[in-house]
Order: C-alpha cells, then structure tokens, then sequence
C-alpha cells in the first residue's frame, strides 16, 4: 500500500458515518434530480395550412357559321384575330376550379356581356346586350355563353353613326362574377371572384377575344402541438453522479467498518515511499568485507543520497544486511534500514 492511500483510507475511516450520510444525501438529490427532469416538452405553435386552391378564367373562342374551304361550319376555333364574316358568333367560357380535400361548395355565377362606346376614355354609352345566372355545386364548373359579335358590332355602329363623336373608342365588356359557399375538408368556406374579357375590333370586320386567368390558394390557421426531446445530457449527468456518490457512499461504509490501520507500519510506508522516491540514484550490491575505520551514519536516506550527489557517488543497497552506503576517500557513508524489531 502507498502511504498515499493509507493516509485516505485513516481519513475515510474517522470519519466515514457523516462521509456516508454526505454521499447517500448527495446519491438522492441527483436521483431525484434525474427523476424529476422532463424528457420531452411539448408546445404549441399556430400555423398556416393550405384549405383549398383555386383557379379561374374566361374567354372565347370563335364559332364557324359560315362555309369555307378552310372549316367546316360548327368548329370552335381559337385564332388571335377571327373575321365576323366567317365566325360572327363567338362561344364565351367561364370556369372556375377548386382543388382540395372533401369540396362540397355551390357555385352561383353570372356572366354579363356589356358594350360601350367612350369619349376622351369616359363611356358615353354602356348597354348590358346580354345577361346568363346559372348554379351548380360540387368543386368546379365551366359555363358557355354564345354571343353574336356581328348583332353587338351592328349595334356599336348604329350607335356610332348617331352619335358621330370626334374622339371614341368602341369596344364588349364580359363580366363573369362567381359566388361560392359550402365546405371544404369539413370546414365551412365562402367566397367570391370576378373575372373580366373583352372583345375589341382592331380592324374592320374583324374581332379580338381576350380574357381573365387567375389564381390564389386559401390558408387557415391551426394550432399544433409539438414534442420534442429535452435534458438528455442533463439527465445523464445527475445520472452518473447519483451512481457515482452511491459507490462512493458503500465504499466509505465497507472502509469504515474493514479498515484497520494498526495493521501497517507508517514508517515502513514512509521508508518504502523515500526508497522509491531515490531509487534511481541507488544500485544494488554488497557491503564489502573489509570496512574502513572511519565511518558516517547518516539520519536519512535522503541525507545519504544527495551527500553522494555532492561527492559525485552512487550509493549501493545491501538488501541482505539492509544498508544503504557508498565509499569515498576511505570513509564509510551509510545510512541503516530500520525494522519492526529495531535496528540491524
């Protein structure tokens, strides 16, 4: 045994009842602390989710009403100029689409054709020539309305001619309002849109269909509960140091209660100490035979090594007779172990 630990050991051993009240107190609050310590902590957050989408347009196409080598009469044709001649009747489009889970909604709609004729940018004359309501439900619709362009165009003319404005501007309006109610994914939903084409005439005898394409996505908010994991470094922690004090608190006991430190020799310990202590300045040997006259006892083993350091000497152990010693200038340097039963 080092004299290291004996001199622990003696300490643990006086006082090793409140040493082991200490740690087992120590072992109960960090198991109470690991015990207590949240795993997990759950918050709530709101959030934006998508409801529904939706998607809308209008527009036309042109309606073949008149023979020609190049349609047959009846086709809907999409052209970016059609010619009143051949197509004097457009096919106008409204379509509303909405995309989610569960739609259940009821669509109502009008579609409204309106021509004008406009001075200096402000509309002299504005005249509804045709007016559709229609209503359906599910999660979309498309309505189609036939307008005679040739009829409006006539209309616009005879109005132009009256009129005779220095500065005009002539041209069809198409108004497609849309009102939707009902439920989508369980929740109740309501809402409106407008869309707006128009048909211009660029030149004479000829007609330009354009129209409205939008889109837009509905959110709601939802509050949503979120667990994650917490305090595990923590928790291993008080973990380990209630562990920890719990050994610490059985093996102050078994200390307490086994140690007997009369049964080692603090001398031997503190001999065996200095011994390993000086032990490369030491070789072994044997004390010779003849000894000279003259000889020095030293108090130490220590003493006798650092004098062999000053005199530039290396002492020698006799394991047998237990003396240390070296030899300089015919003088005996030693320095005599000490047993339990004295001096040899």
């Amino acid at each position: 045994m080092e004299l290291w630990e004996y001199n622990l050991l003696s300490i643990v051993k006086r006082r090793w009842i409140p040493l082991t009240v200490i740690f087992l107190l120590l072992t109960a609050g960090f198991g109470y602390a690991y015990g207590t310590t949240p795993t997990t902590v759950t918050t709530k957050a709101t959030v934006a989710k998508t409801l529904y989408r939706w998607s809308g347009w209008i527009g036309g196409t042109g309606v073949v009403g008149r023979p020609n080598p190049i349609w047959d009469v009846g086709k809907r044709v999409e052209l970016p100029i059609y010619p009143v001649s051949i197509m004097p009747v457009a096919e106008i489009a409204l379509g509303f689409n909405v995309s989610g889970k569960d739609v259940n909604l009821k669509f109502e709609r009008e579609m409204r054709v309106v021509y004008y004729i406009s001075y200096d940018k402000e509309r002299v004359i504005e005249k509804t020539y045709l007016s559709v309501s229609n209503s359906s439900t599910g999660s979309s619709f498309t309505d189609h309305l036939l307008l005679n362009v040739s009829d409006v165009f006539t209309r616009i003319e005879i109005a132009r001619n009256i009129l005779k404005l220095p500065r005009e501007s002539t041209g069809v309006e198409i108004i497609g309002k849309i009102r939707y109610s009902g439920t989508v994914d369980g929740k109740p939903v309501k809402g409106s849109q407008e869309f707006k084409g128009s048909i211009s005439f660029p030149y004479e005898g000829f007609y330009k269909i354009e129209g409205d394409s939008r889109n837009g996505t509905q959110t709601f908010t939802k509050t949503v509960t979120e667990t994650r994991a917490v305090n595990q470094r923590k928790r291993a922690l008080f973990l380990s140091l209630s562990v920890l004090f719990g050994v610490l608190a059985a093996a102050t006991v078994v200390i307490g209660r086994k140690f007997d430190p009369g049964a080692y020799s603090v001398e031997e310990l503190t001999a065996e100490q200095e011994r390993k202590k000086l032990a490369k300045w030491i070789s072994s040997g044997k004390l010779p035979k003849s000894l000279p006259a003259k000889r020095i006892e030293l108090a130490s083993l220590t003493d006798l090594v650092e004098a062999a350091i000053d005199m530039n000497k290396r002492v020698i152990h006799d394991a047998e007779k237990g003396v240390y010693f070296f030899l300089n200038e015919g003088v005996l340097y030693y320095f005599q172990e000490k047993t339990s039963e004295g001096e040899n």
